[in-house]
């Protein structure tokens, strides 16, 4: 009985976690007022990582978990998503903006040959934690993201 109610406790535990962790990912601060504002003072100048998978199935991977996870709609908040695949250039850009058009994040998808692509992540300076955000968002390319990778029933 006891271990029953201890697998309970823990259960609600991760559960809440999880539940936080989501929510956490809804954000519309920081943000730049322009696309060159955000690119011109992002942290790092862009943070950047080498990905083995192709860069088309690495943007339609982001383009479900952001649609997913990063898109959302409060009472007081709206981001939406934005996106364009460029194969003529092979590569991929994806953009979070807030309901007055600024930008809280840029995502390239660039090929660097067969099943190789180069993410880069362009966030503002003062967003906290940057490098763990490259590191969800390469997750998410490789459609590893258990809450985000997951297709949408139609």
């Amino acid at each position: 009985m006891r271990k029953t109610n201890q697998l309970k406790t823990l259960t609600v535990i991760l559960f809440t976690v999880g539940l936080s962790a989501c929510q956490s990912q809804f954000v519309s601060t920081p943000n730049a007022p322009t696309e060159a504002s955000l690119v011109a003072n992002s942290a790092e100048n862009g943070l950047e990582m080498e990905l083995d998978v192709d860069y088309i199935t690495a943007f339609k991977n982001l383009k479900m978990a952001y649609g997913r996870c990063v898109a959302f709609t409060s009472d007081k908040d709206f981001v939406f998503t934005d996106n364009k695949l460029e194969q003529d250039l092979e590569m991929g850009t994806l953009f979070a903006r807030t309901d007055g058009g600024a930008y809280l994040s840029k995502t390239l998808v660039e090929s660097l040959g067969k099943n190789k692509t180069r993410l880069t992540l362009f966030l503002p300076s003062s967003y906290r934690f940057a490098q763990a955000r490259l590191k969800l968002d390469a997750q998410r390319a490789l459609g590893q993201d258990a809450q985000c990778n997951v297709a949408k029933p139609a």
